[in-house]
């Protein structure tokens, strides 16, 4: 698997296109063909065999950057100053300038995915109208939020929805491109989505920005948990919790374990992964993601 470098310390050479032509690297030799340029013949293998065949470079490209928003229902819950959707735009807008930053005006063609039931895939184009539209499409966007009449419909298939939409993207995504995903990884933890991000890690490099609320970690106490209810659309179930320490403490610690087995996981196959919560400031996002990108 290869080595993931700082997006700062390449260059647009250094990532190679899905098609051959007039690059600098060489990739195969083929034989002489009718209008190829005479000046790609390989003389060593000609002297050598007696007859004409030709060098097929590696076209060098800028890099690509995909990105996957995710702005599925649950996307709309928040408790602090924000809602996972709203700090999902912020950080996929972020995330995007960061890299085009780095690369030093060598950015690739930009497109994004808005996956809420189906997903919708978007070009972007190059460059700074790039980053423009993207903020214009990122404004315009609205996330309905879970209702309990939800509940009656059938569960949608997160993994199958995920794994299709991954390949699709691996055949057209060229070798060496950025791809971002931001999420808070409802249902991703499940071996079909492991299977569909190891394939796209191999044709490119993987960023995972994690939006999550502090309660998904650690429930209020008192009275404010009592009267709460709950909508868990992936067990198709509502209902509230008691609010006794025990409780809150036994879910503290299962959710900060899933949570870092996930991780380990992905960042075990070469997956870059980072995590926010819906009240940290763009300062803070940006600091964390200067060091990764």
């Amino acid at each position: 698997m290869p080595v993931s470098r700082p997006v700062g310390q390449r260059a647009s050479g250094d990532s190679l296109s899905a098609w051959m032509g007039r690059g600098l690297d060489y990739a195969e030799s083929r034989v002489y063909q009718p209008g190829d340029d005479l000046r790609d013949l390989h003389w060593r293998l000609l002297a050598r065999t007696g007859k004409p065949y030709i060098k097929v470079h590696q076209e060098e490209h800028a890099p690509a950057t995909h990105v996957l928003l995710d702005l599925h229902p649950g996307m709309a819950f928040g408790t602090r100053l924000r809602t996972k959707a709203e700090q999902a735009a912020r950080m996929a807008l972020l995330a995007c300038a960061t890299l085009a930053l780095a690369a030093e005006g060598a950015s690739g063609a930009m497109g994004l995915t808005l996956w809420r039931h189906v997903p919708r895939a978007l070009d972007l184009g190059r460059g700074l109208p790039a980053m423009q539209r993207l903020a214009r499409v990122l404004e315009q966007e609205r996330v309905v939020p879970a209702a309990k009449s939800d509940l009656d419909a059938a569960p949608p298939d997160v993994a199958a929805a995920f794994e299709t939409w991954a390949q699709r993207l691996v055949r057209t995504l060229p070798n060496g491109s950025r791809l971002v995903l931001v999420s808070d990884a409802a249902g991703w933890d499940v071996p079909g989505v492991d299977s569909a991000l190891w394939a796209l890690r191999s044709r490119a490099e993987v960023l995972v920005l994690l939006v999550r609320d502090p309660v998904e970690y650690a429930l209020p106490s008192g009275d404010a948990l009592a009267a709460a209810t709950f909508v868990d659309l992936l067990q198709r179930q509502t209902g509230t919790l008691p609010g006794d320490d025990a409780l809150r403490t036994t879910f503290t610690r299962l959710a900060l374990q899933r949570r870092d087995a996930l991780l380990a996981r992905w960042r075990a196959h070469g997956l870059i992964c980072l995590e926010a919560g819906v009240e940290q400031a763009d300062s803070d996002v940006l600091r964390v993601l200067r060091q990764v990108v």
